[in-house]
C-alpha cells in the first residue's frame, strides 16, 4: 500500500492512469479512458462477476438502475450522470430475480458508503451483502436536484430536457451538449442546484469502494484509477495483462485528485456553519 500523508483519500493501494484498448468503450467516453467500462466487461467476460449494478441515463439528468449481464449491455450504460439514481431496492430485486451471486456496483461516494457498510457489517441474514464483490466509487462534487436545475437551463438558457445530450466537468466550467450546441457554465454558479446532502458531504473518491475512479484535467483521455485493497489491485493487473485496459503509474496526479477533495471538504465545512 502507498504511504499518503493525507486521509481525505482513505486507503490507497495503487493509484493508476487507465485506458481502455477497445476503440468502440473508447469512443463512447469524452472525458475519461473508458477503464471502468473495460474493467468490468473484462470482470464479466471472465466469469468473475455475473452482473453489474450501475446506471444509465434516459432523458435530461434522469437515469434509472440497470444490471447489466454482457458487454453490451455494459456499454449502453457508458457515459456522465448528473444526478443520483436510487440503486438499493432495484439492486436487490434485481439480485433476487436473476439469482446473481457477484455483482459489481458502479455508485458515488455516498452510495459506496451504504453498500462498502451493507457488506462489510450486514444488519440483518437477509442482507444481500455478501454478493457485491466489487465496489467502484466514481470521484463526485456532487448531484443535482435535476427538476431545479433543468428549470434553470430552460428558464435562463431555453434548453429543454429533451435537447441535452451530454453533461461534462471541464475544469471550474459545466458543459451542457444540447443540439449542436455546447453551453459552459461556471460551476461555482450551478451549486446552489446541487443536493442538498450533496452540499455537506465530504467524500469526493469514495473511500468505501474497492476501486475509486474519475478523471483530472492534466491527463485527458486517460480514467485515474485507485484501488484499494489487494482483491482490487488483482483485478486492475490482470485486466492489463489480458489486453483490456493500458496501465501507468498514476502517483504524479494524486495532488490534483487531493487539491479537488480538499475543495469538496471545505465546501462541506462552509455549509455546515450554516446548519450548526
Amino acid at each position: 500500500m502507498m504511504s499518503v500523508t493525507d486521509n481525505l483519500l482513505g486507503n490507497v493501494f495503487g493509484i493508476y492512469l487507465a485506458r481502455a484498448t477497445d476503440e468502440e468503450i473508447l469512443k463512447r467516453k469524452v472525458a475519461s479512458g473508458g477503464a471502468v467500462t473495460a474493467l468490468l466487461a473484462y470482470a464479466l467476460e471472465k466469469g468473475i462477476i455475473d452482473g453489474v449494478v450501475t446506471a444509465k441515463r434516459t432523458e435530461g439528468l434522469e437515469g434509472q438502475a440497470v444490471v447489466a449481464r454482457t458487454r453490451e449491455e455494459l456499454l449502453e450504460t457508458a457515459g456522465n450522470k448528473w444526478s443520483i439514481v436510487p440503486f438499493a431496492s432495484r439492486m436487490k430485486a434485481k439480485i433476487e430475480e436473476e439469482d446473481l451471486k457477484n455483482v459489481a456496483v458502479v455508485c458515488l461516494p455516498c452510495q459506496a458508503q451504504f453498500f462498502g457498510q451493507m457488506r462489510d457489517f450486514p444488519l440483518l441474514e437477509s442482507d444481500f451483502g455478501e454478493r457485491i464483490k466489487y465496489i467502484v466509487s466514481l470521484f463526485c462534487i456532487g448531484t443535482f436536484a435535476f427538476e431545479a436545475f433543468l428549470n434553470y437551463l430552460r428558464m435562463k438558457h431555453g434548453i429543454m430536457a429533451q435537447d441535452i445530450k451530454d453533461i461534462a466537468l471541464k475544469g471550474d466550467f459545466l458543459e451542457i451538449y444540447h443540439g449542436d450546441s455546447v453551453l459552459s457554465l461556471p460551476i461555482k454558479e450551478v451549486y446552489s442546484y446541487l443536493q442538498a446532502g450533496c452540499l455537506v458531504c465530504t467524500d469526493y473518491t469514495g473511500t468505501w469502494g474497492d476501486i475509486s475512479a474519475g478523471f483530472v484535467e492534466s491527463e485527458k483521455g486517460w480514467t485515474v484509477l485507485i484501488t484499494r485493497n489487494l482483491k482490487a489491485e488483482e483485478l486492475v493487473k490482470s485486466a492489463e495483462k489480458d489486453g483490456y485496459i493500458e496501465l501507468r503509474d498514476g502517483s504524479h496526479v494524486i495532488g490534483d485528485v487531493l487539491k479537488a477533495a480538499r475543495e469538496k471538504l471545505a465546501r462541506a465545512q462552509k455549509n455546515m456553519m450554516y446548519l450548526l
